[in-house]
């Protein structure tokens, strides 16, 4: 970017659903957020226009603010003006539209493959299929699983710098013989970031048919380093969505480009682990698409599925998660067909809410079973050594009962010890992301001056105990002076509230044969939060019921402890009773 002093900033994220607006401002000397704007999405029929919908969410700012924003031409005003009439800096992201079909192509599945398939993971791209050495195809049969799959992009990786190319050519050949074979306006792009040395040939046996998108070796002195390919993805990422006709308007104004939502949700995710010294979990539930984040170590590495979420892709999610996955996590038996009606409700209006207490069941047990899903995708995730769970999407991170959101956490990702959550409920990671390779100051005061939400702290017991016994003994001191004792039980949850801006020192102490995070006896001071303290010490319980009486007297028992409820609310017998038996 240029020189420029970048003092406010607007930035906006297109959802699938929804699209949101983020104003930030040195305020005292430190950049703080000035204002917020949300609303639904108008990518698609009948407009297709991206910045329809932004343009009646920045006439809501402006009026709120009193900070003019865009001029009559309906043009974001870039740079802000003396009398402080527009801003600095106009950055977009976006997730919406469909996933990109690819084929990769590669030498081996367990390098360039593997390397291919983590560095496209933040771009939203779907691996249809893959060709490689260890396929048991030959020539031919390669050939056609190019073919066949309909890619609109090839994937190339594969070999050494310097090193010999000769097999990585017979790869790029079959590849330009398949697309001879695409019809034309059909034909795939081709992103190739391989042995650097046949760049050129690259170029040369390809550029004539194709888009072509060259990018440094993924593998650089036998090291994995995907950061130089990931820029030039970003690039081919926003000129594909620029030229798209929903973007068009949006891309003359944008300071950034468009980028990808995941992107920046990877970006903050590494930051937030760096910062932490600790694992770092990010979980991001949509409506068309689900993403995990993990940062460990100064790396990154994310599971993004664009047929899991919980309104556009909620009936994919259920074909692949299966009804029973699902129906485990329930208080009742659900009737024949009732969850697929449910899900297909939801694809066909995904904003709307449960309209009932059964109905929020439904979306909590599909949440669950979602997370499980994804989470088996990213493979390198160990719930003992998170630190820290930041909560994203508008399940997890809306204005409801913290705690019990803490708990659905704690069953879908099976956590260990004490783990402080966090929530993005104004989806401000893609901007934070996005920003900190313009202003990263901005970035890093934006955090301490808490746009990110303190949701609380859980701690969550484990080993085995007979239920009833006692499993914790919790000493809490309020920052005020007063003491709170409290023994949990084994197969119990106890939530504390703490107030937002207040803080406890607490004292655990389990009993023998139990432990949290390996410890018998824990020490930690806590800030407030909607969620304040959730101990939860089920151990076990929710996979252990044997009736579902018994399973719908504890979830319902958990929930309302969780929520703040002095009691359960009571469900119909009707509930209880199998539909299959009726």
């Amino acid at each position: 970017m240029s020189e420029r002093r970048v003092n406010s900033i607007l930035a906006a994220d297109f959802g699938s659903v929804h699209t949101r607006a983020l104003l930030f401002d040195r305020v005292d000397g430190a950049y703080r957020m000035v204002g917020k704007g949300a609303g639904r999405t108008s990518l698609g029929a009948p407009r297709d226009d991206a910045q329809a919908g932004l343009d009646s969410i920045l006439e809501e700012m402006s009026e709120l603010t009193g900070r003019r924003l865009v001029d009559e031409a309906g043009r974001v005003i870039t740079p802000e003006q003396g009398d402080g009439i527009g801003v600095d800096y106009f950055l977009t992201t976006t997730s919406a539209g469909q996933a990109m079909r690819a084929v990769l192509v590669g030498l081996y599945p367990q390098l360039s493959i593997a390397a291919a398939r983590r560095a496209i993971a933040p771009f939203y791209i779907d691996v249809v299929a893959e060709v490689h050495l260890e396929d048991g195809l030959g020539a031919r049969g390669r050939l056609n699983r190019i073919v066949h799959s309909r890619p609109q992009l090839i994937v190339v990786t594969g070999g050494a710098d310097g090193g010999a190319g000769t097999v990585l050519l017979e790869m790029l050949t079959l590849v330009r013989e398949a697309l001879s074979l695409m019809p034309q306006g059909s034909k795939a792009a081709v992103f190739y970031a391989g042995n650097s040395s046949l760049a050129a040939s690259v170029r040369e046996m390809l550029s004539q048919r194709v888009e072509v998108f060259i990018a440094p070796n993924m593998r650089q002195d036998g090291v994995e380093t995907l950061a130089p390919a990931q820029a030039v993805l970003a690039s081919a990422f926003d000129g594909l969505r620029r030229r798209s006709k929903g973007f068009q308007r949006t891309a003359a104004m944008t300071d950034s480009g468009i980028k990808p939502t995941a992107r920046g949700v990877e970006t903050m995710t590494a930051f937030m682990a760096r910062a932490l010294g600790g694992d770092v979990l990010t979980i991001d539930i949509g409506s068309a698409r689900s993403m995990l984040s993990l940062g460990r170590k100064g790396t990154v590495h994310s599971a993004i599925r664009n047929d899991i979420g919980l309104g556009h892709s909620a009936g994919s999610a259920l074909e692949l998660i299966g009804e029973n996955e699902i129906a485990r996590w329930l208080p009742f038996h659900p009737r024949k067909g009732e969850l697929a009606e449910y899900c297909r409700n939801k694809g066909l209006r995904p904003a709307s809410a449960p309209l009932d207490m059964r109905e929020r069941y439904i979306e909590y047990a599909l949440l669950r079973a979602g997370i499980r899903l994804v989470s088996g995708d990213l493979g390198q995730l160990d719930p003992s050594r998170l630190r820290l769970v930041i909560a994203a999407g508008a399940t997890l991170s809306g204005a409801g009962p913290g705690a019990l959101d803490m708990l659905l956490l704690a069953d879908a990702l099976e956590l260990e010890g004490a783990v402080q959550v966090k929530a993005d409920p104004l989806g401000a990671l893609p901007a934070l992301g996005t920003l900190a390779s313009v202003e990263p100051t901005a970035v890093v005061q934006l955090v301490n001056g808490k746009v990110l939400e303190d949701l609380g702290t859980l701690v969550r017991v484990s080993g085995r105990a007979e239920a009833g016994a006692s499993a914790v003994q919790v000493k809490a001191t309020r920052d005020k002076g007063d003491v709170i004792e409290r023994d949990v039980s084994a197969g119990d949850v106890w939530h504390l509230p703490i107030a937002t801006a207040r803080t406890v020192d607490l004292s655990i102490q389990a009993r023998r044969g139990l432990s949290i995070g390996g410890k018998r006896r824990l020490r930690l001071t806590l800030s407030g939060g909607r969620g304040g303290l959730l101990v939860d010490a089920r151990l076990g319980a929710p996979a252990n019921a044997r009736t579902m009486t018994e399973r719908a007297v504890n979830m319902l028992r958990w929930y309302a402890a969780a929520a703040g409820q002095e009691k359960p609310v009571a469900i119909p017998e009707s509930w209880l009773a199998d539909p299959d038996l009726a």
